[in-house]
């Protein structure tokens, strides 16, 4: 274009010289992406994968609903999205039929994924400030970016009646949004922001809630925000719920508009209220519905093409729970099938190098490294996790701290450690910026809800599937491209016993099991090289030797090292497998849209629940959950009778689910125990099946019997230890709802009576009256329930003394942070007596010699570990 001197334009009109005027709009992915204008000096041409996919979905899957879009990290699944949006505007745009949506799963990557698309040509826009969707998205012209949460909350833009319709939606990260989308229909009352309300409801279902742990409801109206644990929580039965639903909708309807917590999701559940469940901390209230609103959302139901963007790693199939997506989807994902692993990692089990390279030392060593070439970060379940980290001189990625350290890592600044707390996504670390990566113990659920199901069916499929996914999507913080590189170690027993039981490898994926499978091959090999150069495999020099130079074979860029792990990720078949999940997934999902149906058939939902029990569920923990399910819908249906009697069958199958009203369902130990005890003894032993697992279990109790550990894993860790012990256990308050945390019988007749306050700080100096009064109330119970039996009191605090206005009423013996580490070194040292022995061919004298070497005999374990109090 030229302008002449009085403002003429001169310009030469090229549509004359066209042979073809009749321009063609090209509608193929891979001709679109040739045809913009790239800014080739940041940008190439396309991969052979992309290209592939490209292919598979523009010739055979642009009519399918639902698809699953499955690419390597930095593979560039986020291109591919936005071309099958511009695909599909230009075959949409003749007719302008339905808008099309690529959706973030963080507000704060819609510039970032706006930025990235126009360096490849693409034009798309993002809500305006009105708060409207763009006329250029509705006529048909510019793809729109959003997040997740604008398009999935209660108060949807979306969700108008004059909003347009949408022909395709590509939704990146799945799972991650799949999460934001189930905490969108949650209902959160906070006690720091709606005060009155949670304090109202919180009277309204105090009584229910009481009767399903006193002791637990003493802790969770008593509990210290500066003791730094986790806070504790307690389910309000459904049939105090449901009782009290008028009254508390009538709360929150008065309270939703006011406040910013309830109004974006109250709209979701205002009308289904009795077919939610309720857990009261001592923080919030969460409302969670059985089953998530998804239908809610028209304008996602409705879209004529929903694409899923999905790691390879990741098991797609809670999906169609999460998000109702087409079983179809997961079964035939859309891939490519030459696509192989992506980056190198390097895990490492240091506890199977060598015992000294316990979680312990692994916190001491590395949270105190200053590293000052790369980053090393580490992802703890939650901030219980981290108070050791932050004593050696760890980071902790609180909201005040992480973005400034994330900057630090970005700019290539590494001086301390960085500690992650439940973030296994939505981080990304490459290169240097993470070599070495820490995964610390088992990954734990952030929702209450979500807490409260680990707590009730551990073991239950679903639970170890999306815990397996969240130890994946941690080892992907590291590694974001193929020519990444990282050390990944797995530390903390409970998640070393996860991810070597065959039982939870089958839900990872090819990918990643073939690499922690590498990695337990060679600490085993780092073990033996330890071995064979010193006798003695607990030095901890040696130990720490051959773990560093471990490490070094991979930052080191070890030749030999590299090629062992292209060999042998290049073994595995990466071709999407069956998923042994999917069915069973696709029945429960089943089941819950029958259970919320209200008009469904009670007698032929209890007849589906039975089916689905008999084949897919392997434990009683888990079919005793699917029996509360019914005895809920019994009694939202006003069939009372029926659901307290399936109510009872639930508990009779799982224990830590709720106590039905009016039953005494308590179970007394058998108070003979002393001629049983060493075939006891023996015969737990014997379940471990090898000494490696049953090293692990005790490595574990000796980790957990410290304060500052959870409640609950204190108090499960406390019971196993009585079984290795070879009393008889039980845990009254779990079971019960009353009595003591765990009651122990020790010898014919004598019991130990034991109350754990695993999580008061250290620092505290004195007993608290409601602590004493809980010591007092067990006491009680026992003796009302165990009439005529001796028994010992034994409180587990830090401190000895009781305050002013409070006191025992029997003797109770007191274990402080001395007696617990004694008790521990004590039962590790029992354990190794049992390293070369043949399990089937254990001898009693044998074991009642291990017992008095080690200080574990009945007469004198009180003397031995615990103090009078003061």
């Amino acid at each position: 274009m030229i302008i002449g001197k009085y403002g003429d334009v001169f310009m030469v009109d090229f549509s004359r010289k066209l042979k073809n005027k009749q321009k063609e709009i090209e509608t193929n992915p891979i001709a679109i992406y040739e045809s913009l204008d790239r800014q080739t000096e940041k940008v190439g041409p396309l991969r052979r994968s992309q290209k592939r996919v490209f292919n598979d979905w523009y010739e055979h899957r642009l009519s399918d609903k639902d698809i699953i879009l499955k690419l390597n990290t930095g593979a560039g699944k986020t291109l591919v999205g936005l071309l099958m949006l511009e695909s599909r505007r230009r075959l949409r745009k003749e007719d302008n039929y339905g808008i099309e949506v690529f959706l973030c799963n963080d507000s704060n990557l819609i510039g970032q994924t706006i930025k990235q698309a126009k360096l490849f040509g693409i034009e798309p826009t993002q809500i305006n400030n009105s708060n409207e969707i763009p006329d250029e998205v509705i006529n048909g012209e510019k793809i729109l970016v959003t997040s997740v949460q604008k398009v999935f909350n209660g108060k949807s833009i979306f969700q108008r009646a004059d909003s347009p319709e949408v022909d395709t939606m590509v939704i990146d990260d799945a799972h991650a949004s799949a999460e934001i989308i189930k905490q969108s229909s949650t209902l959160t009352i906070e006690k720091s922001i709606d005060t009155q309300l949670y304090t109202d409801i919180f009277n309204l279902v105090s009584e229910g809630i009481r009767q399903q742990g006193e002791g637990r409801f003493e802790d969770l109206t008593n509990y210290n925000e500066k003791s730094g644990t986790d806070q504790p929580f307690l389910p309000v039965p459904y049939w105090t719920w449901i009782d009290k639903s008028d009254a508390i909708t009538k709360l929150i309807s008065q309270r939703a508009e006011s406040s910013s917590n309830i109004k974006f999701v109250w709209p979701l559940i205002r009308d289904m209220l009795p077919l939610c469940n309720c857990i009261v901390s001592s923080k919030s209230i969460e409302v969670t519905p059985i089953k998530y609103p998804i239908d809610f959302y028209t304008t996602f139901t409705n879209a004529h093409q929903r694409i899923f963007m999905s790691a390879t790693t990741a098991s797609d199939s809670v999906l169609v729970n999460d998000l109702d997506i087409n079983k179809k989807a997961v079964e035939h994902p859309l891939f490519d099938p030459e696509e192989k692993w992506s980056g190198e990692k390097m895990v490492i089990l240091p506890s199977v190098i060598s015992d000294n390279l316990n979680r312990s030392y692994i916190v001491q060593f590395f949270g105190s490294t200053l590293s000052s070439k790369f980053g090393i970060t580490v992802i703890t379940p939650g901030y219980y996790r981290t108070h050791d980290w932050e004593k050696y001189g760890s980071i902790i990625g609180n909201p005040d701290s992480l973005t400034p350290k994330l900057s630090e890592f970005s700019r290539g600044t590494f001086n301390q450690p960085l500690v992650l707390v439940n973030r296994y996504d939505g981080i990304d670390l490459p290169d240097n910026q993470t070599r070495i990566l820490i995964i610390d113990s088992l990954p734990n659920s952030s929702s209450l809800y979500d807490k409260y199901i680990d707590s009730m069916i551990p073991g239950g499929s679903e639970t170890i599937l999306r815990k397996a996914q969240k130890i994946e999507q941690g080892m992907g913080r590291s590694v974001r491209a193929d020519t990444d590189y990282s050390v990944i170690l797995l530390i903390g027993s409970d998640l070393i016993k996860f991810v070597r039981n065959p039982k939870n490898q089958k839900y990872f994926s090819a990918q990643t099991l073939q690499q922690i499978q590498l990695g337990i091959d060679i600490s085993k090999d780092a073990h033996n090289e330890t071995l064979s150069s010193n006798e003695n495999v607990e030095d901890l020099d040696s130990a720490k030797k051959a773990l560093s130079e471990l490490i070094f074979q991979s930052l080191g860029r070890n030749s030999n090292w590299k090629e062992y792990y292209q060999e042998q990720m290049g073994m595995i078949d990466y071709s999407p497998n069956s998923n042994d999940s999917l069915p069973m997934i696709v029945a429960k999902s089943q089941i819950i849209k029958k259970a919320t149906d209200r008009l469904s058939d009670l007698k032929k939902l209890e007849n589906t629940i039975q089916s689905f029990v008999d084949e897919y569920v392997t434990t009683d923990e888990e079919a005793g959950w699917y029996f509360q399910l019914l005895a809920h819908i019994m009694y939202f249906r006003s069939l009372k009778t029926s659901a307290k009697k399936f109510q009872t069958v639930a508990y009779r199958r799982n224990m830590h689910l709720l106590l039905p009203q009016n039953v005494n369902l308590v179970k007394k130990i058998d108070s003979k125990i002393a001629t049983k005890r060493i075939e006891n003894i023996i015969n737990q032993i014997r379940s471990y099946q090898t000494f490696e697992n049953f090293f692990n279990v005790v490595e574990d109790i000796s980790n957990n019997l410290s304060f500052g550990t959870r409640r609950e894993i204190f108090e499960s860790n406390m019971d196993e230890l009585g079984k290795i012990l070879g009393f008889g256990t039980d845990r009254p308050d779990e079971y019960y709802k009353k009595g003591p945390d765990n009651l122990w019988a020790v010898k014919d007749n004598l019991y130990f009576v034991i109350e754990d306050k695993s999580e008061v700080q250290e620092s505290r100096k004195k007993i608290h009256k409601t602590e004493t009064g809980q010591m007092n109330n067990s006491i009680a119970w026992f003796q009302d329930n165990y009439a005529n039996s001796q028994f010992q009191a034994l409180l587990v605090i830090p401190t000895l003394y009781t305050d002013e206005a409070g006191g025992f009423n029997a003797d109770v013996k007191i274990m402080r942070k001395g007696s617990l580490r004694k008790l521990s070194r004590n039962i590790i040292a029992f354990a190794k007596e049992f390293e070369h022995l043949d399990f089937n061919s254990l001898s009693t004298s044998q074991v009642l010699e291990f017992i008095n070497n080690n200080q574990l005999q009945v007469d004198t374990f009180v003397n031995n570990y615990s103090e009078k109090s003061k």
